[in-house]
């Protein structure tokens, strides 16, 4: 029990020092693209939503709504951003629904499905890149206003651009060398807004090099009204969150959860081989009593005391006829024939037997051959 004790506090205190090992660490940068509203990762959206209200003056409405479901947003203000846009039929006829009443729309993503690319007669150009701490060793690349003012920022960030078939139909609001970038018209009563570098509005591109103005031009195509952030389009509905959810997404409580589950099963392994014990033979207790009477005959038999013998030898022979045939000892001829037939000797030898027993008990003392003539008597009932 104390070495068990000791093995528990041994993996207790390793456990608390990994924990606070881990705890005092630097935490790693989190460089997943997220575009949500309360990531302060470099790639989420932090600081869009709580510098919201310097954009527009009812911040922003969060939700994870699809356009069918927003389809009642009249005259408002609906902000999607994600890598891939993937809007589909049902959707996107309540987005023309939203647009056509007055509804404002500004849709940011890397890239657009076909359905969306072929109504609005577009298309994209779309490169791929991994968006990490290597951005910063990216080259810059300049995004020209359509106020003229310009900003740089690694062209890892902004090198997806659009391609117009109809120029007059779409007005540029922000292009690089190779095309441009944000675009816009009206459909209906709203307008419509389309940005290729959704990147500019997470919390790396309104922070590198005070470029926030650029966002802040770009957003600026949303009027003065409610504005919805849907992150349904890039991150789905969500998952419900639980504490057992909340420890597997988190690395370091991950790790001490599966490190916790080891020591316990360490634990149970060990300390069940070492409390196996060999189960000893419980062996039947013998019948000493045969053994007991002869030690005492013997004993009897060096004293000469052949009478004291001959009565131990016949009190026990009289314990067996009780326990053994269930018959009361009576001196007569009902209780011979009864005790011939259940012992299955001979009524004579019965006879002969219980009447040497009673010349026994009636002499004060017996010769050695009587003593031997009983014991011989009495062996055949055995």
């Amino acid at each position: 029990m104390k070495k068990d004790r000791i093995f528990v506090y041994v993996f207790v205190g390793l456990f608390v020092l990994y924990v606070v090992l881990d705890f005092m660490a630097p935490k790693p940068i989190d460089w997943k693209v997220t575009y949500g509203a309360n990531d302060k990762n470099p790639f989420g959206a932090y600081i869009l939503n709580d510098r919201s209200a310097d954009f527009f003056d009812n911040g922003l409405n969060l939700s994870r709504l699809t356009l069918s479901e927003l389809s009642e947003a009249n005259e408002e203000n609906i902000l999607i951003l994600a890598d891939q846009v993937n809007i589909e039929r049902a959707d996107l006829d309540n987005l023309w629904q939203i647009l056509e009443k007055g509804g404002n729309v500004l849709i940011g993503g890397a890239s657009f499905n076909s359905k969306l690319k072929d109504t609005l007669k577009f298309d994209s150009h779309f490169e791929y890149h991994f968006l990490n701490q290597n951005i910063f060793e990216a080259p810059e690349t300049t995004i020209s206003l359509f106020d003229s003012s310009r900003y740089s920022y690694p062209s890892t960030l902004v090198s997806n651009y659009f391609e117009i078939e109809d120029e007059e139909e779409w007005k540029v609001l922000a292009s690089i060398n190779e095309g441009p970038i944000a675009i816009t018209k009206a459909v209906g009563e709203g307008v419509l807004t389309l940005v290729s570098t959704p990147g500019l509005f997470t919390n790396f591109g309104l922070l590198f090099d005070d470029n926030y103005p650029a966002s802040a031009m770009l957003l600026s195509q949303l009027p003065q009204k409610n504005v919805h952030y849907t992150m349904f389009y890039h991150s789905g509905k969500g998952e419900p969150q639980t504490p057992l959810r909340y420890f597997l997404s988190v690395a370091p409580l991950r790790w001490s959860l599966y490190l916790g589950v080891l020591i316990i099963l360490v634990f149970m392994v060990i300390s069940s081989r070492r409390k196996q014990r060999a189960i000893p033979v419980v062996r039947p207790p013998k019948n000493a009593t045969v053994k007991y009477v002869k030690t005492l005959g013997a004993l009897f038999y060096r004293e000469r005391d052949h009478k004291n013998a001959a009565m131990k030898l016949v009190n026990h022979f009289f314990q067996q006829v009780k326990e053994k045939y269930y018959v009361r000892i009576e001196f007569n001829e009902k209780f011979y024939q009864l005790f011939a037939s259940k012992a299955n000797v001979d009524r004579e030898h019965v006879i002969k037997t219980f009447e040497l027993i009673q010349s026994v008990k009636a002499q004060p003392q017996i010769e050695e051959k009587v003593l031997i003539d009983l014991s011989r008597k009495i062996e055949r009932f055995k």
